[in-house]
């Protein structure tokens, strides 16, 4: 019997059978390094490699594991480690390795097998820290890329191909990736193996390795602000359809890879990022400033930039792929987002470079945003927990203020209680955000919002108005100035603004059609509202919009139903109480709320 580890995107040992043996992760990281020293290691070296950091135990631990990894394979006639005594060594007959690949191809095939390896990263999980182990696993992956490299080049003299030319490209664009500042790479991607794709961003001189300084926002450690370009769908998703929406988000990634202001995260890792839970994680280990995020809509491809360190969308697209000759206009619609995407670089300048001094609380503030991505009272508080975290690590840090101002109106409209000091402290949190950065539109937004429940709504659309002014493409803004547009009496202008919102930010979180149903409500199209709070992920604490617009439809069943869920999540809900509280501009909009809420049973 023959097992195959896996080190590449993954740390396992499957059988012949393609099954997973349950063997412990120290065994499989032992079989890794046997198999690239190529040599037996003296016992007691092998354990204080493996246990660096608790030498005393490391021989036990060694017995321990090499006497689990036996039961594990037991069923094989070929033990995987052999030996004296003395010394372990892997039985090479026993055990083959996906980098095998690489050392038993030539050609574009190898260059492909360099690219997956350096792509996936060898064993994930074991190289962060500096121990011997982590030490060793950073050099393999520098090893990687370094054979990547000189594998590249060879082949750039090799004769063209498409196939060729395929791998040339992602190979380049992993290289970049690693090392922002090799200009050999760069030079030979925009010149030799795409020169369909013009390069803008260059100095005069496109040969020169020294790009012009005063043109690119360096941040404070002086590295160039990073960039994921998440692509629409997947490949194979894309092949299907016969989509092109793919092919514009590659030509757009090699022509920033080309461009000095911006460093550019290697597809594969975009695509992680792209279909991952954990986003913030992963921008996190990424160290992402700005994500390209992108939607193919029928025969269109949406596209909003987003500024990582205060989730502002700051710039947003949509363009049309059913011409005939799209294939000729790729380069053209990707010139033209290249120039938007290096034209807002720009302007955060400053911010990328406090992002770089402070990002652990840059992503204390994304973890809070992702809590907030789903309503619900333990959502909200364990957000502002996250951005009370995220001020720790910089007291004047404008986004964190306002997301706590945001997490307290939240909570005010959840617990339907009426405590004004929740709205209090949401108005002077908001107001120290604008006070520390009077740009931050969303500052601007949740002193809006708060003014809003305190009844002020013209100070509210004031503010409201602010904030869009400063940051026309912020979908959350806009939805918020929907809100207040909707107490303010004015709803057929709240639903024009909810769907300016929603064609920004097409994944939207819930609170865009809580908004867009409230309106739906007060001009009277129950059936659209319900369909509003239909695409809510969570749409629980709605429950009372929902109750009042069955009952106003008739359905006295199901308005019942939600009246229940309503009152189990806050069974002290006082009707009258709830509607005094309601900052409603004209009295037909508290009646009318009131009307369906009566109909409802409430």
């Amino acid at each position: 019997m023959t097992f195959h580890l896996t080190t590449l995107g993954s740390c396992a040992l499957y059988d012949e059978k393609g099954d997973r043996v349950n063997a412990p992760k120290q065994a499989l990281l032992m079989l890794a390094y046997l198999r690239d020293c190529r040599q037996s290691i003296p016992r007691r070296e092998l354990a204080a490699f493996l246990w660096s950091g608790n030498v005393q135990a490391a021989g036990v631990n060694l017995r321990s594991t090499l006497l689990r990894l036996a039961t594990a394979t037991s069923k094989s006639p070929k033990p995987l480690i052999s030996g004296v005594a003395a010394n372990i060594a892997l039985n090479f007959d026993a055990l083959r390795c996906d980098l095998d690949t690489i050392e038993n191809t030539s050609g574009v095939a190898k260059l492909s097998a360099l690219s997956d390896a350096v792509a996936k990263n060898f064993l994930p999980i074991f190289g962060s820290g500096s121990t011997a182990v982590a030490v060793w696993v950073r050099d393999v992956r520098a090893r990687l890329a370094g054979e990547l490299r000189t594998e590249f080049f060879k082949a750039l003299n090799a004769p063209s191909s498409p196939q060729y030319r395929g791998e040339l490209k992602r190979a380049a664009m992993l290289l970049l990736d690693r090392d922002h500042s090799d200009d050999e790479v760069r030079i030979a991607l925009g010149e030799k193996i795409t020169s369909y794709i013009q390069v803008i961003g260059e100095t005069k001189d496109p040969t020169s390795s020294h790009p012009a300084e005063d043109t690119i926002p360096l941040s404070a450690d002086g590295r160039v602000p990073r960039i994921a370009l998440l692509p629409p769908e997947t490949l194979e998703a894309a092949e299907r359809a016969g989509s092109v929406a793919n092919a514009v988000i590659e030509d757009l990634t090699i022509s920033l890879c080309v461009d000095r202001s911006v460093s550019v995260v290697a597809p594969y890792t975009a695509e992680q990022i792209r279909s991952s839970n954990d986003k913030a994680g992963l921008l996190r280990q990424h160290n992402v400033v700005y994500a390209l995020d992108t939607k193919r809509t029928g025969d269109g491809l949406f596209a909003q930039l987003i500024f990582m360190p205060r989730d502002e969308i700051v710039w947003a697209t949509r363009v049309q792929l059913d011409s005939a000759a799209i294939t000729e206009h790729r380069n053209e619609i990707a010139t033209a987002i290249q120039h938007s995407i290096i034209e807002r670089v720009g302007a955060f300048h400053h911010i990328v470079s406090d992002f770089s001094c402070k990002p652990q609380a840059y992503f204390a503030y994304l973890e809070g945003v992702q809590c907030l991505s789903r309503l619900g009272l333990q959502n909200v508080r364990r957000a502002r927990k996250h951005f009370r975290e995220a001020l720790e690590h910089e007291r004047g840090f404008a986004a964190a203020l306002a997301g706590i101002a945001r997490t307290l109106t939240m909570e005010w409209v959840l617990t339907a209680r009426g405590d004004s000091d929740l709205l209090s402290q949401a108005e002077k949190m908001a107001a120290d955000a604008i006070r520390d950065d009077s740009r931050f539109a969303g500052g601007f937004k949740e002193i809006g919002v708060a003014r809003l429940y305190r009844g002020n709504i013209d100070g509210s659309l004031e503010a409201l108005s602010n904030a869009e002014d400063l940051s026309p493409h912020y979908a959350d803004v806009i939805c918020s100035h929907a809100d207040s547009l909707t107490h303010g009496a004015n709803p057929k202008a709240a639903l024009a603004k909810v769907a300016m919102a929603l064609d920004l930010n097409p994944l939207a979180p819930d609170y865009y059609y809580w908004t867009a149903a409230g309106a739906s409500y007060f001009l009277g199209e129950y059936t659209e509202a319900l369909a509003y709070l239909d695409r809510m992920r969570e749409p629980g604490p709605a429950s009372r919009l929902a109750a009042a617009s069955w009952a106003m439809l008739g359905d006295a069943a199901k308005a019942k139903t939600y009246r229940l869920r309503a009152l189990r999540d806050n069974p002290n809900f006082d009707l009258e109480a709830w509607l005094s509280m309601i900052p409603n501009k004209e009295k037909w909009q508290t009646e009318h709320y009131r009307e369906g809420l009566l109909k409802a049973g409430f």
